[in-house]
């Protein structure tokens, strides 16, 4: 079962969007695959990657290695520890005080009555030396003991030179590492320098031990200027930096990736996106876009929207952009940035204003850029120049006429797109691109010039779209199908020619597409090459065939020359606004003679005629164009026969006619589904009389012309009636 109207509309929508939303974010995500990679620390580069700029990096890993190194190198602060001093002269005092106390003499037990002073006695020297050691068991036995054994005298002579020794190390800066070095150096040589101070050998047996046991280190790290100092430092170590001059791979095929090359890479904008990512990023864009346009062309082109076959155009002519541009990054990443600049959105924009509509070729802009910034993102200059290009180029295709107007607005857009590029590229860089994008824009009016003029006639035959050079060719008289007529049917070949400058004529009057208008009426006949001799502008020398044919047969053979001629249309594959005005010129008017000849063999009985019988089996005229026809080729029609009844026509006659036959279609509601309104209605009853006037009007007759030989002022004959099957 075919599809209805709308159904086929909403296949056709159905099928642009599953283009626009998954076609060309697949051929995205496809393009990023191949070519742009994701590149990750730590694996090996899928591609070589080259700086198109010199790049800069800090490398803040081996910064801060370099700093932690300062730091390290910065030796700790310290600050003199005053209870450490005290702490080593008291311990030496101590170590005297207690050897005094051990020299005091202890009382003697059971000595003498009460009246009897108590008696003591001096501690042996055993006993002081055990008494020292659980005292100051650092010191040893042996220091005690000769210390125990020297006298009063030489005890506080000792004292004072043990107290004058601890200072005068005390005054020293001893760290906790250094104490013994310290000690090992500075102690032996104040020794050496007071040996005769001390009896014996007792610097080296107890004052050495002594000061050795006593000693502690006499200065702290200072933790807060040590750390203040090593942050100093720190901050004088420079930033070290990792720069890339120009053409200088980054990073190669098979490197295992690092992180300065990575923060270099996407400075650049070089380290490649996820398929995944592009896949939904180019997947949202693009059902934006979908939503935009369509909400635009809902609104803003009704007569788009309700054309399925333009929108499935349009969405074809996006995917294949989007494909160029996938093509052009791959250029542009491999050779030079310039080469952005042979992205031929112009003709995008070129093809769609012929094709569809020179509003929506501007429109194009919005989703020309939107593909181009999803594949490249950082390449604001070429959105510039695609944006651009969309602009310049649209407004060229608005006066086409012929196919020397198309190529002459090609030309200029090949002139115009060099100069583009370079104003774009000063403005927006690389500098050092501007020759190789001058050269793109050339490359790139050439490719705009072949594309539009190369594939127009693919695709206005293969979406059997009324372009003005589609239509141009059909109104070649070499058409086949006109061809065709003209042998098997010249009287309505000469009809449908008169019909068609009729038609043209009057479309301009009302601002209607006269080109259109004229193709239509050039085919609307077609249909009558099936059975030529049934219609009289064909019947010369013959008799007329309907004479012996039931008004039934002959109703139905009439009718058929529209379903035949939109058969032939569609079988030439003729635009469909073509077949539409085919189908519609008669409308579902009546076949009025055989239906007015059936009644009379009926006795008048209505009831015994079914009248659907006789109407037209095509459909009401939908457009201005359509209408148009409907007029003219009745009154083109019944003027041209009476006319070869009466030679001419006076003005009051073929207005009568016209006005007659239009009133008889507005009544019958023919134009109902037509958007022509009363008054477009008059004036192109005006624009068909004036031209018809200028056809058959009176003309003079000369006197000096041969008796009975007609000039065409004869008075014609009477009226007769004018059979409605033309």
């Amino acid at each position: 079962m075919p599809l209805s109207r709308d159904q086929r509309l909403w296949l056709q929508r159905g099928a642009a969007l599953l283009l626009v939303l998954v076609v060309v974010p697949f051929l995205v995500a496809a393009g990023t695959f191949a070519d742009d990679a994701p590149i990750r620390v730590g694996e090996a580069s899928p591609r070589t990657v080259v700086a198109d700029q010199p790049v800069r990096i800090v490398d803040q890993e081996q910064t801060e290695i370099e700093r932690e190194r300062a730091r390290q190198a910065v030796q700790p602060r310290t600050a003199r520890d005053p209870a450490a001093v005290e702490q080593i002269i008291a311990d030496v005092r101590e170590v005297f005080t207690e050897l005094r106390a051990a020299r005091a003499p202890v009382p003697v037990e059971g000595t003498g009555g009460e009246t009897e002073e108590p008696t003591t006695r001096e501690p042996s020297e055993q006993a002081q030396v055990e008494q020292l050691l659980e005292a100051q068991p650092f010191l040893g036995e042996e220091p005690i003991r000769a210390l125990v054994q020297l006298s009063d005298a030489e005890l506080r002579q000792v004292e004072s030179e043990a107290v004058d020794l601890a200072q005068e190390l005390a005054r020293q800066n001893i760290s906790a590492d250094d104490l013994d070095t310290v000690l090992d150096r500075e102690l032996r040589t104040e020794l050496s320098l007071r040996a005769t101070e001390f009896p014996g050998d007792l610097e080296s047996v107890a004052i050495e031990p002594l000061m050795r046991a006593v000693m502690q280190p006499t200065i702290v790290i200072d933790e807060e200027a040590t750390q203040t100092a090593r942050d100093e430092a720190a901050s004088e170590v420079a930033e070290v930096v990792r720069t890339w001059q120009r053409n200088e791979p980054i990073v190669r095929e098979g490197e295992t990736v690092t992180e300065i090359q990575l923060e270099a890479l996407r400075q650049r904008g070089l380290e490649g996106t996820d398929p995944w990512l592009a896949l939904a990023r180019a997947f949202v864009a693009m059902l934006l876009t979908a939503i935009v346009v369509a909400i635009y062309l809902r609104f803003m082109q009704p007569r788009v929207w309700a054309s399925g076959r333009r929108v499935l155009l349009l969405s074809a002519l996006l995917t294949g952009y989007a494909l160029m541009t996938i093509g052009v990054n791959l250029l542009a990443d491999s050779v030079s940035a310039g080469w952005w600049y042979v992205l031929p959105a112009g003709a995008l924009g070129m093809l769609t204003a012929i094709l569809v509509a020179p509003v929506v070729g501007i429109a194009t802009m919005l989703p020309a850029v939107l593909i181009q910034l999803v594949i490249a993102p950082e390449t604001t200059g070429v959105a510039v120049f695609v944006a651009a290009s969309v602009l310049l180029s649209v407004p060229l295709t608005t006066h086409i006429e012929s196919r020397g107007d198309l190529r002459s607005a090609t030309y200029r857009v090949a002139l115009a797109f060099p100069l583009l590029a370079a104003v774009i590229v000063l403005v927006f860089g690389p500098d050092d691109a501007t020759g190789v994008a001058v050269a793109a824009g050339l490359i790139n009016g050439i490719a705009t010039a072949m594309l539009v003029q190369g594939t127009l006639p693919f695709l206005e035959t293969l979406f059997r779209l009324p372009t003005v050079t589609a239509l141009l060719d059909l109104a070649d008289r070499n058409h086949p199908l006109l061809r065709e007529l003209e042998k098997k049917a010249l009287g309505s070949y000469n009809h449908s020619v008169m019909v068609a400058s009729l038609v043209e004529r009057a479309c301009r009057e009302v601002g209607a597409n006269a080109l259109l208008g004229n193709v239509a009426a050039l085919y609307h006949d077609i249909g009558k090459v099936r059975q030529p001799h049934f219609f009289i502008e064909n019947q010369r020398g013959i008799k007329n065939p309907h004479d012996d044919l039931d008004p039934e047969i002959s109703a139905v053979i009439i009718q058929n020359h529209v379903v035949d001629g939109v058969e032939m249309a569609r079988e030439y594959k003729l635009p469909p606004e073509v077949v539409a005005c085919i189908g519609s010129h008669h409308g579902t008017m009546l076949v009025t003679y055989f239906y007015r000849k059936a009644l009379d063999e009926a006795g008048g009985d209505i009831e015994k005629v079914d009248i659907d019988h006789y109407r037209y089996k095509g459909t009401k005229p939908r457009s201005k164009e359509a209408g148009i026809l409907v007029m003219a080729d009745c009154c083109e029609a019944a003027t041209r026969s009476m006319a070869m009844d009466r030679g001419t026509l006076p003005r009051e006659e073929i207005e009568g006619i016209c006005d007659r036959l239009i009133q008889e279609r507005i009544d019958d509601d023919q134009f109902a589904e037509c958007d022509i309104t009363f008054h477009e209605v008059t004036q192109v009853r005006d624009s068909i009389v004036e031209a018809l006037v200028g056809i058959y009007h009176p003309r003079i007759a000369y006197p000096d012309q041969d008796e009975g030989k007609g000039s065409g002022d004869e008075e014609p004959e009477p009226d007769r009636p004018v059979p409605a099957h033309r």
